[in-house]
């Protein structure tokens, strides 16, 4: 069974233990509650010694409990003695107001707690199932559930998934929600970047809109693994007003719609003054505001904020020609049912978007329409799936790769200039830019609107071809400047021979993947890290539709097999000139046998190689050299180190990588437009002929 059904399983269980217990009763604390005893339960299990104090007093809650005495007196000692270890993750749990802990009358009104701890310590135990699964879905079950309304301050799980997922945040990025409701964003960011122990706290910043919520979130933290989280009560102006708390490398947040804001005009805010009657571009422009240069926020907005008139189109209008705003993704309605059935959009802003696109494509956003995914039984939420999330973050990231490449799908989304944008009114509402496909009867063919998509991809294509022609002429204007470009021994180029010819020549590296001895067949598990063979590589980068995969602990042990971004991985049998560039998705994922890997100096530009060494010639050169059967060729490190890699000026390679990725996306475009034309072809009598 795995963790997450485990996990359920608890929770199941906890539940039909508390549920009986709701009536007639105020509820209010009862999930601080639950969660400071999650947090208790697990820290005995994972760092308790039989001679602890804490870890006595816990045995004795759970053996009152077992026979129905109240286990409140020593679940207090408990909590008092672990508070004093070194290595408790909330030391001044006491500082929290969580009911049970404080010894007052209303500490008593837990008449739960007896049947809560004895249902816990059953199997699956706590160990068993992960602690930070079984707090989520108690959280979750508790809004759904729950007789106290807790929907002003939870955000779905998948909903929270995707905005991490959207902003990948890395170990040691400084992460901030201004308004982090119970936690949710900023434990599931710790979640994603979790794997080498324990979590610093001081990477974390949190501030609470409503003064109930900072218990929750820190317990929420601590429960998924923040050491010692701080969070505080606050709202935007004061959070702009405070600049001595630094800048933040994701901003993930969401933050009250519509909320009235009071000493809006105290502050210089970068993109205009917001009404004082809806806080919701001030909580964005404080969102950019904190972020360091390589920051990326995302943040949910009600779709109002796309295309509201007056004082905030302005501020909007601004922000795009500001170049604020990477990308918009509209959602579908009811994920936070039953507390509200409107849809929402994710904003994904960027302090300086050129860091994160491609030279040339700064003025471009990608808008994702993702309204009609997702899947609703009666009475209850709206789910997105695991594969449409990733199909969502992978749409974006892919995005952010290559804009021309794989920005266009129809129906679902569209790569947009500022320009267009502008022209609208700076509107952006996504429905606007993604046009979704209609369907129509089978025996109907709207004609009209088919030619006017041939228009638009014959234009498309037009365009794209004088993109084609102005990249290659300026490549032909610096390869052919009067200088002779060398063709250098790709051994030369790795071992950094090439001071004579570049300034501050360094080194790189090339080395092959593991032996079958290091990675054998019985290695290879469901999911974990992926391992790079020859038939994952592709012109477009890696296919992980057939990837093989292994452990994290095995990949630990193949640390110097692990793929970095801006390496070049290489075929070595089969296909000789097989290559891809690898990107932030494919950070850390291992080279397997089969492959080479290339870590190029700084001369060299990887994509650039990656298309040298797809040219014919470079093909050619090292078939003639290889060894094998004429099905399965294979070449040695010593030959590829032989190949010579004709050597412009990393301006001239730059130029040259970027004109083969817009031929690329020429030839996607032409490929398209053909396809369509076929169609017209085949259904051309049944759209110009009525039924009868």
């Amino acid at each position: 069974m795995g963790t997450e059904s485990r996990a359920a399983d608890v929770v199941d269980r906890l539940w039909r233990a508390y549920a009986p217990f709701q009536r007639g009763r105020n509820t209010f604390g009862d999930l601080t509650s639950m969660l400071a005893i999650l947090m208790l339960a697990g820290f005995v299990e994972s760092a308790g010694e039989p001679e602890d104090e804490f870890v006595q007093r816990w045995a004795r809650a759970v053996s009152e409990a077992r026979i129905g005495i109240s286990p409140l007196m020593d679940l207090r000692s408990a909590m008092r003695s672990a508070s004093r270890h070194p290595h408790f993750p909330v030391p001044d749990i006491h500082k929290l107001d969580v009911e049970f802990l404080d010894g007052g009358e209303a500490s008593d009104d837990v008449p739960w707690a007896a049947a809560f701890v004895t249902a816990l310590t059953q199997r699956p135990t706590l160990a068993e199932a992960g602690l930070p699964e079984v707090g989520g879905l108690l959280l979750e079950r508790h809004v759904q559930e729950g007789a106290f309304s807790a929907g002003e301050f939870y955000t779905p799980r998948e909903v929270v998934r995707l905005l991490v997922e959207s902003a990948s945040p890395h170990p040691g990025d400084r992460i901030l929600d201004p308004a982090c409701g119970t936690g949710g964003m900023l434990a599931a960011a710790a979640q994603h970047i979790a794997g080498a122990g324990r979590i610093d706290g001081d990477s974390f910043e949190a501030h609470a809109t409503d003064r109930s919520n900072p218990r929750l979130a820190t317990l929420n933290l601590a429960i998924h693994g923040v050491d010692q989280p701080v969070v505080d009560t606050s709202d935007p102006v004061s959070l702009f007003q405070r600049r001595g708390t630094g800048l933040a490398d994701r901003v993930l947040s969401n933050p009250p719609f519509n909320q009235r804001i009071e000493d809006i005009n105290a502050i210089d805010w970068p993109f205009g003054q917001p009404p004082e009657s809806n806080a919701n571009f001030a909580w964005l422009q404080l969102a950019w505001a904190r972020l360091s240069e390589d920051g990326l926020a995302t943040v949910i907005m009600p779709p109002r904020a796309a295309w509201s008139s007056g004082r905030e189109a302005e501020i909007r209008k601004r922000m795009i020609a500001g170049g604020a705003l990477l990308g918009i993704i509209a959602l579908p309605p009811n994920l936070f049912a039953p507390h509200t059935s409107i849809p929402v959009h994710i904003w994904v802003l960027a302090r300086d978007k050129s860091r994160h696109l491609p030279v040339g494509h700064a003025n471009d956003v990608l808008f994702i329409d993702a309204s009609r995914l997702g899947t609703q039984l009666p009475r209850r939420p709206r789910t997105l799936t695991a594969e449409e999330l990733r199909r969502i973050s992978s749409q974006l990231h892919a995005w952010q790769r290559s804009p021309q490449a794989t920005a266009h799908e129809p129906g679902f989304s569209c790569s947009v200039t500022h320009e267009e944008i502008l022209m609208h009114d700076g509107s952006l509402d996504p429905r606007l830019y993604v046009y979704a496909e209609q369907e129509q009867p089978a025996t109907v063919l709207d004609m009209s609107r088919t030619l006017d998509e041939l228009d638009r991809r014959g234009l498309a294509t037009s365009r794209s071809s004088v993109d084609v022609r102005t990249s290659f002429t300026m490549c032909q204007r610096l390869a052919h400047s009067g200088i002779e470009h060398p063709r250098v021994p790709l051994r030369d180029i790795v071992s950094g021979a090439t001071a004579d010819l570049f300034e501050d020549s360094m080194p790189g590296l090339l080395f092959a993947g593991p032996s079958g001895s290091l990675i054998r067949a019985e290695d290879y598990v469901d999911a974990g890290v992926p391992v790079v063979m020859p038939k994952d590589l592709t012109d477009n980068g890696f296919s992980e539709a057939n990837i093989r995969y292994i452990t994290e602990q095995q990949a630990e042990g193949l640390e110097r097999f692990r793929l970095r971004r801006g390496d070049v991985v290489l075929a070595r049998r089969g296909e000789l000139g097989r290559c891809a560039v690898v990107r932030e998705e494919q950070h850390g994922w291992v080279c397997g046998t089969g492959c080479f890997v290339l870590r190029p100096p700084a001369e060299l530009d990887a994509d650039y190689f990656a298309a040298f060494l797809r040219s014919p010639e470079a093909r050619e050169w090292l078939e003639a050299r290889s060894t094998g059967s004429m099905a399965m060729k294979t070449i040695s490190r010593n030959v590829l180190g032989g190949l010579p890699v004709a050597l412009p000026d990393l301006g001239t390679q730059q130029a040259i990588a970027g004109a083969m990725t817009r031929l690329d996306e020429h030839e996607r475009l032409l490929r398209e437009h053909l396809a369509l034309t076929q169609k017209i072809r085949s259904d051309a009598l049944k759209g110009i002929l009525p039924s009868s």
